[in-house]
């Protein structure tokens, strides 16, 4: 797209409309677009205009009209650039919600935000994430943005998170971390997989040539080509505490903040859900959000044993979200024998501190994710409004299989049941299945 881009560099709107020549086009655009180009259709099913509306940058908007009663429909295809593109949509003005378009050849559909009452509406499709460089060129195309009426909601999906990976990227023959990643996208109808978290220690150390990074990025690609999002937290693995011989270095605490390297291949743009980060350009602290079961649903992912500063940022981001049900995922929180970790290792607080500050302050926050230590364990707490806290540890540290625990929620029964599956030897965890009823969802 940058040709196009050059050439239509002085261009600034291009009213709805045929391309001139354009044989298959039997109606108009229904697309006004402002720093964008009107484009014969590539994706399928063609749309009547037999055209799409291109935005290719930051300023890039599309303006339309729709009317009726029900859920905002955009059907868009996408150009993949370290990433898929993402929209945001305003009705009359207002701010309606953002979606990832994740293909490149199918148009949609795309539902964002709430149902909308019988009305006429004013639409503004923006695209909010460019990117270019040498190898790609990051676009979205639009067909079409239309009413459908508000399906029925399915109200049972699922999520996953995996445990401490740093076993799994020592050799290059080890394919336990991809062969689990192919399974969840395998499964993501029959689960309704929803999103992917992992609580930490993605790798076990860096090298000069950063190879178990360059092993875990490779494996954790067909997530995002599926258009699955997800989110990573940092462990102490994934800094740069232990050097090329798995050793660690001194001195410890200012190591634990470097994560560099980790932020190099792992980006917000990559996760492809992410809102919102404590520092700009890091994952160490970031939210994600989406929608499944009706619900909203809010992921924060808080950096091991976090600065004062960062649980300061987590609270403002939990207060701002007070619809939404929260997930805590951190590398260190619950200990072996189930238990809250008293202890901030060479960091800064302790997983008390965030339970007493964060986790049992807010009625919205749910669940807590953590790695680490031990193998696997459970627990449940009461915050101060009264709510459930339920919380999740899963380490295994496998040499041999490649666990994955798998969380599913039925919002209509205000219930979730929870296992522990490993893929690469076909083989479950009863010990650890759990199951509560009235968790007391936030709607």
């Amino acid at each position: 797209m940058r040709v196009t881009r050059a050439i239509v560099a002085v261009v600034v709107v291009l009213s709805g409309g045929v391309l001139t020549g354009s044989a298959n086009a039997a109606a108009p655009s229904p697309f006004t677009v402002v720093n964008g180009t009107i484009q014969p259709a590539t994706g399928s099913p063609e749309p009547p205009s037999g055209t799409h509306a291109t935005l290719w940058h930051n300023a890039s908007y599309a303006l339309t009209t729709v009317q009726g009663a029900g859920s905002l429909v955009v059907g868009a295809i996408g150009d993949h650039c370290d990433g898929w593109p993402t929209i945001r949509v305003s009705v009359d003005g207002a701010p309606l919600g953002e979606v990832s378009v994740a293909s490149a050849t199918d148009y949609g559909a795309y539902r964002v935000g709430s149902v909308l009452p019988e009305g006429q509406y004013s639409v503004r499709i923006e695209l909010v994430n460019d990117r270019y460089t040498s190898e790609c060129d990051r676009n979205v195309h639009l067909a079409y943005a239309r009413i459908e009426p508000a399906p029925a909601v399915d109200t049972t999906f699922s999520f996953a998170v995996v445990p401490d990976t740093q076993e799994e990227v020592l050799d290059a023959s080890d394919a336990r971390l991809r062969q689990r990643v192919d399974w969840l996208v395998a499964q993501r109808g029959a689960l309704d997989l929803r999103f992917v978290t992992h609580s930490g220690d993605v790798v076990n150390y860096d090298t000069p040539d950063h190879v178990q990074y360059v092993r875990a990025s490779s494996a954790l690609r067909p997530l995002e080509r599926a258009g699955v999002p997800y989110t990573l937290a940092v462990g102490n693995h994934d800094t740069q505490i232990f050097g090329p011989d798995g050793e660690p270095r001194r001195p410890a605490g200012p190591l634990l903040r470097d994560t560099t390297v980790f932020n190099r291949y792992f980006t917000a743009e990559r996760f492809g859900a992410v809102r919102g980060q404590f520092e700009a350009g890091k994952v160490d602290n970031a939210y994600a959000t989406y929608t499944a079961g009706g619900v909203r649903w809010l992921v924060l992912t808080l950096e091991l044993w976090p600065r004062r500063a960062a649980v300061a940022w987590a609270r403002g981001v939990v207060a701002a979200h007070p619809r939404h049900n929260v997930v805590v995922v951190t590398h260190h929180y619950l200990e072996s024998d189930a238990t809250i970790g008293q202890s901030a290792g060479f960091g800064s607080t302790s997983p008390q501190y965030v339970f007493d500050n964060l986790v049992r302050q807010y009625p919205n926050i749910r669940f807590v994710f953590s790695g680490h230590t031990g193998t696997a364990a459970a627990r449940v707490d009461t915050g101060v409004h009264g709510n459930r806290v339920y919380s999740f540890l899963q380490t295994f540290h496998s040499r041999r299989t490649n666990p994955v625990r798998l969380v599913e929620v039925d919002t209509a029964a205000d219930s979730l049941r929870t296992w522990i599956y490993a893929p690469h030897t076909d083989e479950g965890f009863p010990a650890h299945d759990r199951a509560y009823a009235g968790i007391g969802l936030v709607r």
